[in-house]
């Protein structure tokens, strides 16, 4: 009984996590938005500048895809912890060090990519940190006072069989990254390979789960892994999800004026040159509209993906999977305000038409990915939405809202062939588009009130309602449990399952 008083709930420790993983997913974008834009600044043609960073645009792609899927691997594990104790607490913050290190490792990868001691870096800091984690489910895996009570309560020999799959799950990546140490000695490319190769752990999970079932004489099991029908039948809750897509946005929409603090604030001889601190201000005014219209769409980039999700009580791998896109995309958004900001005045030179159109393209395929989020979810609205969001004009109207910035976008972008866009235009309908959500909103309103007042009020006769009640054919008052059931604590396959 003593050491029941050292355990605690794992929620604190999972917010932390969450935390941690979100501010490390965007940070990682600072350096290119300032070394990289100067870089850039430095080529009078802009597409030029952004062909001699491409490979560092990629790294970061590579990089915040595996700083997600560690997180997904960290919500995964402790999906089946109930409570932690002070090793697991520890063992956790060895999670977090190495995740902190990350932005560093990333950097030095992107600089010296040919480098094998950076390579070896980047490598090692990901392998010991799939150690620390696999430390976490053994440690939490025989002791049944800190699993969940459906795990707790199996048998010995079912969880050394869990237990064994998890561990190869969780182990994949720290091997390949520890075999890309010594492979980056003699050849570069291939440990590129395998870093690359690495992000398709889940696939390669998968494969080799099926491998191991059909040798082991369960041919039926193992044919069923490798079937696309999983990416949508496995649900777990979305309470993680939100937390770290909340603190992703958040983060991205304050990265944005680290910039200007740094750049924008008028120096003392500034003044003396120009006269006034307004008319050194208004030197930078593209710059500031710029960042208007990009925290514009930030938040309203938030605001469509809360709305989706307080629809939504459980994610499949697919969901989940447009979501680190939608993220990946968002995290873009601090270099492309950067852009448009230094070159979207420059329409004598084309730069301004091509600002705008990595401006809109970004924010394109940053939308685009939230409405296939929404999609997945109205694919099994029964599995996935909340019984409240079944309703056809919620539905309707949701969609609505996530088609306006990518037919915006797309507009925007297909225009700048035509003829010269300067930043001002995209800015002005960033800053726009908030009246065209409102005015939405109001619609959906108006015409809710319609449907309510044209729907008929049916009022059977007491005998008719006695005769239901008797028969038990009559419904209740209130809601029933099994409409209850789920609605706040969806089924999760995976969480009763290592």
């Amino acid at each position: 009984m003593a050491r029941e008083h050292h355990l605690a709930p794992s929620e604190r420790s999972q917010a932390y996590a969450d935390a941690i993983f979100a501010i490390v997913a965007t940070i990682m974008i600072v350096p290119l938005s300032g070394e990289a834009v100067r870089e850039i600044a430095e080529n009078e043609n802009l597409l030029d500048g952004i062909g001699e960073i491409w490979f560092k645009l990629v790294v970061y792609a590579l990089s915040f895809g595996l700083v997600s899927s560690t997180w997904d691997l960290h919500a995964w594990v402790f999906r089946m912890i109930e409570k932690v104790n002070e090793t697991i607490v520890l063992l956790n913050l060895g999670v977090l060090m190495l995740a902190t290190f990350l932005p560093y490792a990333f950097l030095m990868f992107a600089e010296h990519p040919r480098e094998p001691l950076a390579v070896a870096l980047f490598s090692g800091c990901v392998a010991i940190q799939g150690f620390f984690m696999l430390a976490i489910l053994w440690h939490a895996s025989s002791r049944p006072n800190l699993l969940k009570k459906e795990l707790a309560q199996q048998g010995t020999e079912k969880m050394k069989s869990l237990r064994t799959r998890a561990t190869i799950r969780v182990l994949i990546r720290p091997v390949i990254y520890l075999i890309a140490i010594p492979v980056s000695y003699g050849s570069v490319e291939v440990a590129w390979a395998l870093l690359v190769l690495a992000v398709l752990k889940p696939v390669l999970y998968t494969v080799g789960d099926a491998i191991v079932q059909c040798a082991r004489g369960n041919v039926k099991s193992g044919t069923k892994l490798l079937k696309l029908s999983r990416l949508y039948s496995e649900t777990s809750d979305v309470v993680r999800t939100n937390a770290y897509s909340d603190g992703f946005y958040a983060i991205v929409a304050t990265l944005i004026i680290l910039d200007i603090c740094v750049n924008n604030v008028p120096a003392t001889g500034l003044l003396d040159i120009h006269g006034t601190l307004a008319e050194a201000l208004a030197r930078d005014a593209d710059v500031f509209l710029s960042y208007a219209g990009t925290f514009v769409t930030i938040c309203l980039l938030w605001y469509l993906h809360h709305s989706m999700f307080y629809l939504i009580r459980a994610q499949n791998s697919l969901l989940l999977t447009f979501n680190k896109l939608a993220l990946l995309f968002a995290g873009y958004l601090p270099i492309v305000f950067k852009l448009t900001g230094e070159f979207g005045h420059l329409v004598r030179n084309q730069n301004s038409s091509v600002a705008v159109q990595l401006n809109s393209g970004t924010v394109f395929m940053a939308s685009i990915w939230l409405l296939a989020i929404w999609i997945t979810a109205m694919s099994k609205k029964s599995e996935l939405l909340r019984p409240s969001a079944h309703n056809i004009h919620d539905c309707i109207f949701m969609f609505l809202n996530l088609l306006i910035y990518p037919i915006v976008s797309l507009v925007i972008f297909c225009v700048c062939f035509a003829v010269p866009v300067p930043s001002a235009v995209i800015n002005g309908a960033q800053i726009a588009l908030i009246a065209v959500f409102i005015l939405l909103k109001l619609l959906r309103n108006w015409t809710q009130r319609c449907v309510r007042k044209s729907e008929p009020k049916e009022s059977p006769e007491i005998g008719e309602v006695g005769e239901e009640l008797s028969s038990g054919k009559g419904e209740p008052d209130g809601p029933t449990k099994e409409d209850l059931e789920g609605y706040d604590n969806p089924v999760e396959v995976e969480s009763t399952s290592l």
